[in-house]
């Protein structure tokens, strides 16, 4: 089903019914255009990148957050794989390139470790909620028209995903933008350029935009059959002849725990990030957002905190208001 460009009544649900029933592993609730991933306006003649840098802010968007936001426009650390191949010896890229070539909210039904509760908002209110964070993403000024404002030209998606790990959503993802990066790229060629020779069609890499939290259930041996599996499946979700993933961590203190405790489980996370980081596949960053989460603003809505409203976008805060999200107090706990 092609995916449209708005969110129509009944759109999202019928998405999400598709991917919970695994009628389709993942669907695209919203395109910022159609030719997403690739940039607006299609770039033939001019050969391809033989990479497409897609970030992915992976969320469960209960709600979404001016932290969300900051991350979601964050530029991507230069690094490695801010260059064009990723590989050593690669040419920089320029200052034009230095911005992700699209970005994509993905929201998960099968969370590892954050089922629905009572009091939170459904899949279909959250992915309302993120289109409106979506029109909030800024759009990098050399993806734009000449003579067009950055305002609807940002290259972001909106997708469900029925994956509770990230090495799976990152093999059902990559798999999903091959087809669909080689369907855009067919297109290409035969409306602009059906006689130009053959180029390779380019890959896409994935750059996790995560929150520290998130990190530390990424190199948490829990999460895998063994400390021993956990280590070969980030060496293949990290290498770039297997998964070829990125992850760029926000680096932010956790309300309500005590420094002594955060500063003790950064230094072992990081100490289990060493090898990746060593590779610049796992960076951090500082967003310059304050200390926010969904949790604390479900909690302040709950108890009538009125601050609750400078956590999130305006858009977003009326959304919540008018459709009466988290009123209740088991919302606290949720």
């Amino acid at each position: 089903m092609k995916p449209n460009l708005f969110l129509p009544p009944g759109h999202a649900l019928k998405l999400l019914q598709k991917v919970q029933s695994h009628e389709s592993a993942v669907e695209l609730v919203y395109m910022s255009h159609e030719r997403w991933p690739f940039s607006l306006l299609p770039t033939h003649p001019q050969p391809k990148p033989d990479t497409i840098r897609v970030s992915v802010l992976d969320s469960s968007f209960n709600p979404p957050t001016s932290a969300h936001l900051a991350l979601a426009n964050s530029l991507p650390p230069p690094t490695r794989y801010t260059m064009r191949s990723g590989l050593p010896g690669s040419a920089p890229a320029s200052a034009a390139e230095l911005d992700y070539d699209a970005r994509l909210l993905l929201l998960s039904v099968r969370n590892a470790d954050k089922a629905l509760k009572p009091g939170d908002a459904t899949y279909e209110q959250r992915l309302e909620m993120m289109y409106l964070l979506s029109k909030d993403i800024s759009a990098s000024h050399a993806q734009l028209p000449e003579g067009r404002s950055e305002s609807g030209y940002a290259n972001v998606a909106i997708a469900i995903i029925d994956e509770p790990t990230f090495i799976g959503k990152a093999a059902v993802l990559r798999h999903f933008l091959r087809a669909r990066i080689t369907d855009l790229y067919t297109l290409d060629r035969r409306a602009i350029a059906p006689t130009s020779p053959e180029i390779s069609i380019p890959n896409a890499r994935l750059v996790f935009l995560i929150g520290f939290d998130t990190l530390v259930r990424l190199l948490s041996p829990r999460y895998y059959a063994s400390e021993a599996a956990m280590m070969d499946a980030l060496r293949f979700f990290f290498s770039p002849g297997g998964g070829d993933c990125c992850v760029v961590c926000a680096q932010r203190t956790s309300a309500g725990v005590e420094r002594t405790v955060q500063e003790e489980l950064k230094a072992k996370t990081l100490s289990a990030a060493r090898e990746f980081m060593m590779k610049k596949r796992v960076a951090l960053i500082d967003i310059g957002a304050d200390e926010i989460s969904s949790s604390e603003v479900r909690t302040k809505v709950a108890t009538k905190d009125e601050t609750w409203k400078r956590l999130v976008t305006a858009p977003v805060a009326d959304y919540i208001i008018q459709s009466k999200l988290y009123a209740s107090e088991t919302t606290i706990h949720s």
